[in-house]
């Protein structure tokens, strides 16, 4: 792919949706999804700014939306500082990613109030949210390196 931000784009909504597996295998683990599954959050925000508490079903559809614009954004914001990390490999790349994704939520949690206080957490609910932001790192990177190849240094 010739544009670097294009594929950074593609590369976070490519990280998204191999949430979707790991959604499915961390709410069965945990038996419930936790505080920050999407639908928790865009209940707590939405109804906030809606003023009125939102149904199960919007929450969802929001949810969805929100993942949409959330991932890709994520993956411009990366494709933007990646530069540096370009020659690590895959694995100190990825990984540098979600724990900067990790460490973004954890400060916008509390900010937006969007989930339950960290503390009111399981150990495995916050297992899951480094595993998840960890995912979503090594898949975009992954991603990155695949759509975006870099050029080499033409040969006197």
């Amino acid at each position: 792919m010739r544009n670097p931000y294009a594929a950074a784009y593609v590369a976070g909504a490519v990280g998204t949706g191999a949430l979707g597996v790991l959604v499915t295998l961390r709410n069965a683990w945990l038996g419930h999804p936790p505080p920050y599954a999407a639908r928790n959050i865009a209940r707590h925000v939405l109804s906030r700014l809606f003023g009125r508490k939102l149904s199960r079903r919007e929450a969802s559809q929001w949810a969805f939306a929100l993942r949409a614009g959330y991932g890709p954004l994520l993956g411009m914001g990366w494709g933007l500082v990646r530069r540096r990390t370009s020659k690590w490999t895959l694995l100190h790349s990825g990984a540098l990613l979600g724990l900067g994704v990790l460490a973004f939520e954890r400060a916008a949690f509390p900010v937006f109030k969007a989930t339950a206080a960290e503390g009111s957490w399981s150990r495995a609910e916050h297992v899951w949210l480094f595993a998840q932001t960890a995912l979503f790192g090594v898949v975009t990177e992954a991603t990155m390196r695949w759509l975006v190849k870099e050029e080499a240094p033409a040969s006197p």
